[in-house]
């Protein structure tokens, strides 16, 4: 298929989304709208983009809460969302992602999403077993690291604005992120 998944994978996600009602719909991730919506509001944003959107739940309630800010949603085990939109955003989020994404391609996506990255990205990540399984037995959260390697991860591509510890059991996180300025010594 690409770089971003292998195909075996792909096609394993696609059955999820399409046997399990609530795979990809945004139940877990819903906690995090409000801090979005604070954050759209308060960096003047015209366009997000939902980078493994699932079933779409965070694009609907975008379109419903930010009248003219353009969305868009890209998920690869989705036929709705199969395209990856072209150009900038001035916000992408990435919620519950990065734990589906295979420990390989995690360098592709995160290339793929600082391409399209104007100001904010926002990723939430969930470090412990899903409760579901793919077809080849694998668990649906193919990816799980501990938080600090994805800070040290994501400070390659982005600059970390601000992590925080979330959801039960302190094994969940978002992470606050901009562009990162390479001519910067922040680190």
């Amino acid at each position: 298929m690409s770089n971003l998944i292998s195909e075996n994978y792909a096609e394993q996600l696609k059955q999820l989304h399409k046997n399990s009602e609530g795979f990809g719909a945004g139940g877990i991730t819903v906690k995090h709208y409000p801090l979005i919506k604070n954050m759209v509001l308060k960096n003047n944003v015209g366009s997000i983009l939902d980078y493994g959107c699932g079933k779409g739940h965070f694009i609907e309630y975008a379109k419903a809460n930010f009248p003219g800010v353009r969305v868009a949603g890209f998920d690869v085990a989705s036929e709705q969302y199969a395209k990856l939109p072209d150009g900038k955003f001035d916000m992408v989020v990435c919620l519950d992602v990065m734990e589906h994404v295979e420990f390989g391609a995690l360098s592709h996506v995160l290339s793929e999403i600082r391409q399209r990255t104007g100001k904010i990205f926002i990723c939430s990540v969930a470090n412990y077993p899903a409760k579901k399984l793919l077809s080849d037995g694998r668990n649906a959260h193919v990816t799980q690291l501990p938080f600090g390697y994805w800070f040290t991860l994501f400070s390659g591509y982005f600059k970390v604005l601000k992590f925080t510890v979330t959801g039960e059991g302190d094994q969940e996180a978002i992470f606050i992120c901009s562009k990162l300025n390479p001519t910067a010594n922040w680190r």
